[in-house]
């Protein structure tokens, strides 16, 4: 029997509506149908993104949201997209029906918006998105116990009145990098607003600030959002590990996991691991290829940025 066909298009209100109601099912936090379609609605996160449908009939029975982010590859910054909240309705699965919404949204990303790349996080098995063509970096997942150790100090910083030395820490942290997330004004704007109720800390020895960290707290497991440092080298990221740790111990946090780049000195509070979740894969959508160094440089990622 042939499955019906998919009409697969950019989300009207109404379908952007039916597609957040389907997806209740599994994003849906215990909260009540009607409140969590209007709380997406008026997410500064959701409303960012591009939703597309595909459509049986009069029925949306598969969604995802495309978020606008830029890459800088060997310093040309370029649009790319990254995928999030694919799901299809219980009744019409195993039909190759997200697939196909899956590439119908990189065909009209890269018509209409010059989109170069695509990227997602795959809480599933990454076989399934290999299929379609994207590759997997080996970002690990890292686990950070409180430590007693030498890290650099903290003090308190203000990501609205701060906003501009942070820029300036992240843009100088990727000078030795060829691929990287490249963060525009309003983003940094857009960050602000969604973890205004974050953790976020100078890194400090004597009168001079080396970085920063973000960190969200959520009854003692914590998450590294966002972190900048001076450099990537193996000593400043060993430094800057410390000072997650000593930070940990100081603010009675049981554990920060997130992601950090992977350094071989090791530390009984550091533990690094093979991601099953939230795993970073690329796709090209033109002739243009990552090097196997900047596939390595993708496990530079931020929480922070994660759809």
């Amino acid at each position: 029997m042939t499955n019906p066909q998919l009409d697969c298009h950019q989300a009207s209100h109404e379908e952007k509506c039916a597609a957040f109601a389907n997806v209740h099912e599994f994003w849906g936090n215990e909260m009540p149908l009607e409140q969590y379609v209007q709380w997406r609605l008026n997410s500064i996160h959701h409303q960012r993104a591009i939703w597309y449908v595909g459509v049986v009939g009069n029925t949306v029975v598969a969604s995802l949201g495309v978020f606008p982010m830029f890459l800088s590859d060997h310093g040309d910054v370029n649009p790319v997209m990254f995928i999030g909240a694919v799901h299809t309705h219980p009744d019409f699965r195993k039909r190759g029906y997200a697939a196909e919404l899956i590439t119908y949204a990189e065909q009209d990303q890269k018509a209409h918006y010059d989109v170069r790349w695509s990227f997602l996080f795959s809480d599933i098995n990454p076989a399934y998105y290999a299929r379609l063509g994207y590759q997997s970096s080996n970002a690990p997942n890292v686990r950070i116990l409180p430590a007693e150790v030498d890290g650099w100090s903290t003090e308190p910083l203000n990501i609205t009145s701060e906003m501009d030395e942070m820029i300036v820490f992240y843009d100088s942290n990727h000078l030795r990098q060829s691929c990287f997330l490249h963060r525009p004004q309003p983003y940094w704007e857009f960050l602000s607003k969604k973890h205004a109720k974050d953790q976020f800390s100078w890194l400090v020895e004597g009168n001079q600030r080396q970085g920063y960290i973000h960190i969200r707290n959520n009854d003692g497991l914590a998450c590294l959002e966002d972190f900048a440092v001076a450099d990537h080298d193996e000593f400043t990221l060993g430094r800057l590990a410390r000072s997650v740790a000593l930070y940990a111990n100081q603010q009675n946090i049981s554990e920060v996991h997130g992601w950090f780049p992977p350094i071989t000195t090791a530390y009984s509070w550091l533990q690094f691991s093979q991601r099953q979740t939230e795993i970073t894969m690329w796709k090209s959508l033109s002739d243009r290829s990552l090097t196997a160094d900047q596939i390595e440089e993708l496990a530079y990622f931020r929480h922070i940025d994660h759809v």
